[in-house]
């Protein structure tokens, strides 16, 4: 992720369509959701949002696969889903540099 492009990359006319092609998955995904999503994951697996460790090393509450359990059962995933897409500014347009 950490050599994906970026938002001026896509908006370049020399090479913007070409990752508009290699980037493209379902049509209902625009691109640009794709990259900020990879930004958003980038931050918060080596960025400033990352932290040095996992939870579940952190105490004896049992398996790590038991606590992934519990996690899950109790995230509310679908509010973290509109959050990080929040976050990512998913479903806004791009903001054209100057």
């Amino acid at each position: 992720m950490v050599t994906a492009p970026s938002e001026q990359d896509l908006d370049s006319e020399e090479v913007g369509h070409y990752i508009r092609k290699y980037l493209a998955g379902v049509s209902t995904v625009p691109v640009e959701d794709r990259l900020r999503i990879m930004r958003l994951i980038e931050n918060l697996c080596l960025g400033t949002a990352a932290v040095g460790y996992k939870t579940e090393s952190m105490h004896g509450a049992g398996s790590p696969q038991a606590q992934r359990i519990m996690i899950s059962r109790q995230a509310n995933m679908e509010s973290k889903k509109e959050m990080a897409k929040r976050i990512a500014h998913i479903g806004e347009p791009l903001k054209k540099e100057k």
